[in-house]
């Protein structure tokens, strides 16, 4: 099964200067991130991979599997040039986690969207995630919480199935 995993706001903001705009004031999402892809491949592209804190760089615990067309080497991941590629080298599952380019590609092959839908509006965002079909997607589970003393925001979590096609 192929799976997009996934955050993003009101106006489906990802990013902002290659970084996620809620970074360091939603705990909640990185921690619903790390239990979902730990033990997993996980399919990125080049300015993803770069944007992630250099502590984190590969991810621990996962199979670091990352799209450049121009790079030809990165210590700890797999360089793919396709997203064919880069699905036929985590040998089965792979958790498709950015960005915005790679998240287009993998629209119409994943068979599942785990999203963390932020209660916000990011201002002056760059990277944002394409409108889910309401024909090919349908919501499988939701679980909202409120903003808290460690999360700054309201969000939930929503898992989308691709319908039969």
């Amino acid at each position: 099964m192929n799976t997009i995993v996934v955050a993003y706001d009101r106006l489906r903001t990802i990013g902002r200067h290659n970084r996620l705009p809620w970074q360091g004031i939603l705990p909640a999402d990185m921690a619903h991130f790390k239990t979902i892809t730990d033990g997993q491949p996980v399919v990125m592209g080049r300015r993803t991979f770069d944007s992630l804190p250099e502590q984190y760089r590969p991810l621990p615990n996962r199979q670091n599997i990352v799209l450049s067309l121009s790079h030809t080497a990165i210590d700890g991941a797999l360089v793919v040039h396709s997203l064919k590629d880069a699905y036929e080298a985590s040998r089965g599952d792979a958790y498709v986690i950015g960005g915005a380019q790679i998240y287009e590609q993998a629209l119409s092959t994943a068979d599942r969207i785990i999203a963390t839908e932020i209660d916000t509006e990011t201002m002056g965002g760059d990277a944002f995630f394409p409108p889910i079909d309401t024909d090919e997607w349908g919501e499988a589970d939701r679980i909202s919480f409120e903003a808290d003393e460690l999360n700054k925001f309201a969000y939930s979590f929503v898992t989308y199935l691709r319908r039969q096609r």
